[in-house]
């Protein structure tokens, strides 16, 4: 027997042998070698076969610049910009639950004869949808250009041509023809295949992952010409159009109410949270995640009354400062060379006369603070100067040219938003859906009966029933995207952004000290197992967080 089982090992160490080499030498060869690599100084245009100069042993130098030298900035910015694009998870995994949940409540395929009626009813609303909207925003015909009416729209986008404000009309009016006909399209194939149907148009998104959805994105995120600003202009339209038409008061009560609500809502969630942990009616990993709903909630709250009390002309909040004046420039020198002796004051002068009639307070900050000093204490004496002398303004949203739609992927402002909604909607329909649904088809049937007996709600089903059971896979969701999350956003950011915008990831940082940045490899390799420690210590995290919410 002892023979045997000793051959059966080898026998299954032979089949194993290829895969474990492979492991070896493509993944915990290099592994090992780059943790080796990130205590050196090794850069490939400095040792290289062509070059006498030796790779030197530095310690944790490298670590060092990173964490707190001269690269510290760059990583901790990166890293902020991961952050940020990792907002973007929650809603990808509630989208996705409910997604699931949507599916698994659609009623069973109906007979063949009933589909077909569906289907030819579905039909009949379709034809009438797209007639309908077709007249509604068909323009008239288009104006004689011998009138000289016919204006031309100029657009800086590469590769458009000039186009009419009758044509952009016309094309406006065929993307609403589309979408009506693609929605019925869709609606009357629902009805007529059944749930299956809706399974396999929410996967879709997953197959077109990649460069080629990057690209397709793009296009739609062309600031002029693209879809999505095509579809944004009207809707701002006509909320610059009621903005401007009604008094600012209104704006302004429904904002400070809105902020006030969320506030309340936030404190009894709270309250009630810190209750059920004292009690032990929860976990901490309860709280935490509530804590974490409640931070949600208070960022869209609060940022949507921002929005309702600038909309207005007249903003409640100050918006900015006003340019500044030569009076202005001339009162902050001499602020400046009394609260900065050792600035020279002819330095000072001759940036301000640099700066033209009315230059704004950030290109005056800048251009004075390097006149007078680089230190924290010369930017602190500056800034304070500069913006004493600059008077609060409040412009609202509407004022000068109105509402207009973000420069998607040019504005550092707008390009991680948009980067954001592009992985939300990459991911709702995925492997996280199908996750989820393989995990509400594991919930014993026998707890919703229950439930149903004791008077329980829909949404009491939900708190009480679904979610408990799903929390083995909601751990497991949130386990990989976070780890995904930490890891990604290379590929949106080379193939979107270039890297402009600040869209720059840690990914992207690693591939750019590596492969463009003098190929300094080692500097690269303790970039990226500081990243491994950060990817370790958040996996613990929720490691330990979830280990409490499922009761493992």
């Amino acid at each position: 027997m002892i023979g045997s089982a000793r051959k059966r090992l080898l026998i299954a160490l032979a089949f194993l042998l290829p895969n474990l080499l492979g492991f070896i030498v493509f993944t915990a060869g290099p592994v090992a070698f780059s943790l080796v690599m990130s205590f050196t100084d090794w850069a490939l245009t400095r040792h290289n076969r062509y070059s006498d100069t030796a790779v030197q042993w530095v310690g944790i130098e490298n670590y060092q610049r990173v964490l707190v030298g001269d690269e510290a900035h760059l990583f901790w910015d990166y890293f902020g910009n991961t952050a940020f694009l990792m907002l973007g998870i929650p809603l990808g995994i509630a989208g996705s639950l409910a997604l699931a949940l949507m599916l698994t409540a659609l009623p069973a395929p109906a007979s063949t004869p009933r589909r077909a009626r569906y289907a030819l009813l579905g039909i009949i609303l379709t034809l009438l949808a797209v007639a309908g909207t077709w007249l509604l925003t068909t323009p008239g015909p288009p104006p004689d250009p011998a009138s000289g009416s016919e204006l031309l729209l100029r657009s800086t986008e590469t590769g458009l041509t000039d186009l009419t404000r009758y044509d952009v009309a016309r094309l406006r009016s065929n993307a609403a023809v589309l979408a009506a006909a693609a929605a019925g399209l869709v609606a009357t194939s629902g009805l007529a295949f059944g749930p299956m149907f809706f399974r396999g148009l929410f996967y879709l998104p997953s197959l077109l992952s990649g460069v080629a959805m990057f690209l397709l994105w793009k296009t739609l995120y062309r600031p002029e010409g693209g879809l999505i600003n095509a579809g944004l202009a009207p809707i701002l339209g006509w909320i610059d159009l009621a903005a401007r038409s009604s008094p600012p008061l209104l704006w302004h009560i429904a904002g400070i109410a809105l902020a006030a609500a969320t506030v309340l809502a936030a404190l009894f969630l709270v309250i009630v949270g810190l209750s059920r942990l004292i009690h032990r009616d929860s976990g901490p990993a309860s709280f935490v995640g509530r804590l974490a709903i409640v931070a949600t909630m208070l960022a869209v709250g609060l940022g949507s009354a921002y929005v309702l009390v600038q909309l207005p002309q007249r903003s409640l909040l100050p918006s900015g400062r006003a340019p500044l004046s030569q009076s202005s420039l001339s009162t902050v020198i001499d602020r400046l060379a009394t609260d900065l002796p050792s600035a020279p004051p002819d330095a000072l002068r001759r940036a301000a006369a640099g700066l033209g009639d009315t230059p704004r307070t950030t290109d005056a900050i800048s251009a004075l603070t390097a006149a007078a000093g680089d230190s924290a204490a010369d930017r602190a004496a500056v800034t304070r100067a500069v913006l004493d002398a600059a008077p609060l303004v409040y412009e609202g949203l509407t004022s000068g040219d109105g509402l207009q739609p973000p420069l998607w992927l040019v504005d550092a402002r707008w390009a991680k938003t948009a980067l954001i909604i592009m992985g939300i909607w990459a991911g709702l329909g995925g492997g996280t859906m199908l996750l989820f649904l393989a995990g509400l088809s594991n919930i014993p049937p026998e707890l919703y009966e229950a439930a149903s007996i004791d008077g329980a709600t829909g949404w009491s089903r939900f708190i009480h029933v679904t979610w408990p059971q799903l929390a083995p896979t909601t751990f497991f969701i949130v386990i990989m995207s976070t780890i995904g999350g930490l890891q990604g956003g290379f590929e949106q950011a080379m193939v979107m952004t270039q890297g402009k915008a600040d869209t720059i990831v840690l990914a992207y940082y690693i591939y750019n000290i590596a492969f463009t940045d003098q190929f300094q490899l080692g500097l690269a390799s303790a970039i990226a197992w500081v990243m491994f420690i950060l990817i370790f210590a958040m996996t613990a995290l929720n490691f330990r967080l979830g280990s409490q919410m499922t009761g493992d």
